[in-house]
């Protein structure tokens, strides 16, 4: 308008000019850059601080000795050791009691004799088996009047089976000891002077002295063939076998219950109890055993099967060999009832008869498993 005055700029944002609205905008974004610069600069100082404190602890104190090297036979199995009396009252806790039978059982099974009561037996075993599933590693028995004998797992021959010093393979013999203790009163003799005939007169069988009224078992499984009387025999089983051989065990006080002719028999199933019935000086067993009527040792039957291993195994059981004897070497032997005079057939006394329990229950020798 002509005359009047000036036009004012007409505010654009509630009132604030452009040049105001400008210099907020201006300001606003300052400080987005300035919060933006902020939280790289902390991401940046937390991950120096978490950096540096990984590197402190890993260094540990100043002073602190560095960590010890892993040995070199990491991860091999600690071993359990023990060593024990046969027939000695008391058990020991497990895996030590597992242990103990695992052992027993292998060796009623593989002695010509059985495991006799008083024998002191030292074992090495894997301690992670046990007690579920031990695995003997390495037995010593001593019976009384006898030299130590030694078996070894070893695994080189692909059967795991049991091993003597001469690294021959124990193999189980499929014949079981007629009695569970076998304490033997005359051998076979072809020349023996009977006791009570007092003539020189065949000794056809071997003698086992025994109670009265202990059971009798089946050497092997087989037929019967022979069930009651039979002259100086007495009460007598005789049982037929697969192979040709005739077992017999005479001079029983009575049968096992039901016993009779043409029955099966399973081994080690009972067939009577020791007596002194027949020509007979006091109670026992007489064992024998014939093909096609000629008798030979029963003993024969009950040994021992060896089998030498292949010589490409045997300088690596006798590497093994040697870290297991000195494991059995270390292993503290209770009092040996089986060193008493004649004690390896009688009641073992509690005194000396008794769990030795090994030095810190594991021997705490470790070898690496092949």
């Amino acid at each position: 308008m002509p005359g009047g005055s000036p036009k004012r700029p007409e505010p654009t944002f509630d009132g604030w000019s452009p040049r105001t609205e400008a210099s907020v905008w201006l300001g606003l974004g300052l400080l987005g850059v300035g919060v933006l610069w902020f939280t790289v600069r902390a991401v940046e100082i937390d991950r120096s601080l978490d950096a540096a404190s990984r590197q402190l602890a890993s260094a540990g104190p100043p002073d602190a000795a560095p960590p010890p090297a892993p040995a070199p036979d990491a991860g091999a199995e600690p071993h359990l050791a023990l060593s024990w009396t046969v027939g000695a009252p008391g058990e020991p806790a497990e895996p030590l009691a597992s242990v103990r039978r695992a052992a027993e059982e292998l060796l009623a099974r593989r002695l010509p004799h059985g495991l006799r009561r008083g024998a002191v037996i030292r074992a090495v075993a894997e301690a992670a088996r046990a007690p579920k599933e031990p695995r003997v590693l390495a037995l010593a028995v001593r019976a009384a009047g006898q030299p130590e004998a030694r078996f070894y797992r070893f695994d080189g021959n692909a059967t795991g089976r049991l091993v003597d010093e001469e690294g021959r393979e124990l193999v189980p013999n499929p014949w079981q000891a007629p009695l569970a203790t076998l304490r033997r009163t005359s051998p076979f003799n072809p020349k023996r002077m009977h006791p009570v005939l007092h003539r020189v007169r065949p000794h056809e069988g071997t003698d086992y002295g025994a109670p009265s009224g202990t059971p009798v078992y089946a050497a092997l499984e087989g037929s019967v063939s022979w069930v009651g009387p039979h002259g100086g025999h007495g009460n007598w089983v005789a049982i037929q076998h697969e192979n040709g051989v005739e077992t017999g065990y005479a001079h029983l006080s009575r049968f096992a219950a039901g016993l009779k002719r043409g029955d099966h028999v399973a081994t080690h199933q009972l067939v009577g109890y020791v007596g002194s019935t027949g020509r007979s000086t006091g109670p026992h067993l007489h064992f024998s055993a014939s093909r096609n009527g000629v008798y030979f040792d029963a003993e024969t039957l009950l040994a021992m099967r060896l089998r030498e291993l292949p010589a490409d195994q045997r300088d690596a059981f006798r590497a093994e060999k040697g870290e297991l004897d000195r494991e059995l070497d270390d292993i503290g032997d209770p009092l040996p009832a089986a060193s008493r005079p004649g004690g390896g057939d009688e009641p073992a006394s509690p005194a000396n008869d008794s769990v030795s329990q090994p030095r810190a229950a594991a021997s705490g020798a470790r070898r690496q498993r092949r």
